[in-house]
């Protein structure tokens, strides 16, 4: 099942903006002119930033894309993974963090369905992946 989320691109924007302003009103101190604009063009960028998710039975594909263009994949296996660990973030928020034998860890957070948590659960039983779950993510999941 495909699953995808966004950056949280009010938020982000609002950062550049700040970065921006301050730019402009600090224009004695040129270091900070270039600064606050390096700043504000990575925030820019971050705000159009996608997350898709893929999970079928034998493979999880996680992609990153810009402005609809792939900057990152990464394609692993049951026999690349760690383990996958649950967390909970904030109040009511779920998040999974695969664990890859090679390479940085995949952080699942804020994707769209939220039964991509229960998928990869699925996924680690039929897969014999280890997971865990926090006592923090078993008190949301118990809360429905």
């Amino acid at each position: 099942m495909k699953y995808s989320a966004k950056s949280q691109r009010q938020l982000i924007l609002f950062y550049a903006f700040l970065c921006l302003i301050s730019g402009f009103f600090s224009w004695l101190v040129s270091v900070t002119i270039w600064i606050s604009a390096i700043a504000f063009i990575f925030c820019f960028f971050m705000a159009f930033v996608k997350y898709s998710l893929i999970v079928n039975k034998q493979i999880i594909s996680y992609t990153i894309l810009l402005f609809g263009l792939r900057i990152y994949s990464k394609e692993v296996a049951p026999a690349g993974i760690e383990e996958i660990l649950f967390k909970r973030i904030s109040w009511k928020t779920k998040m999974a963090i695969i664990k890859t034998r090679k390479g940085i860890p995949i952080r699942v957070a804020l994707f769209k369905p939220e039964n991509v948590y229960d998928n990869l659960i699925v996924f680690c039983e039929e897969n014999e992946v280890p997971y865990k779950k926090t006592k923090d993510y078993k008190i949301i999941e118990n809360m429905g």
